[in-house]
């Protein structure tokens, strides 16, 4: 059982749906729901002095949101905050199908898959197969 997960989603009824998922599979200890990237960066900031945010952290994150979708979420989190999440793994949970988009998530070396809407147990089941890799 991981400690936290972050799920990053303007959708209220994703973030939602992905809490209970996640309860229910007893994934994690701590699930945070943040609407947007800029809100997961000023918690992270926030964050990343206390010594327990050093343990594994799974984030969970859209793509299309408002304010600051999940590129550009990114972008900041690998130039800034990277260094102090080192055992952070991302997954982007996205409804794009874009093989662009895909091609694009290869480059952040945090990032460990790339799976569709909406969080299943099965799809929990498999990332923390990976994420125990």
């Amino acid at each position: 059982m991981l400690h936290k997960v972050i799920c990053i989603d303007d959708d209220p009824i994703a973030l939602l749906l992905s809490k209970m998922v996640i309860a229910r599979a007893n994934f994690a200890t701590n699930v945070i729901a943040l609407s947007n990237g800029e809100e997961a960066i000023a918690y992270l900031k926030n964050e990343q002095d206390k010594p327990h945010e050093m343990e594994d952290l799974l984030i969970l994150l859209d793509l299309n949101m408002p304010v600051m979708d999940g590129w550009e979420f990114l972008e900041q989190f690998d130039q800034n905050l990277y260094n102090y999440y080192k055992n952070t793994k991302i997954i982007l949970l996205s409804s794009s199908v874009d093989p662009n988009d895909i091609r694009k998530a290869k480059n952040f070396q945090m990032v460990l898959d790339f799976l569709p809407k909406p969080l299943t147990k099965e799809k929990l089941e498999n990332i923390i197969t990976k994420f125990s890799a």
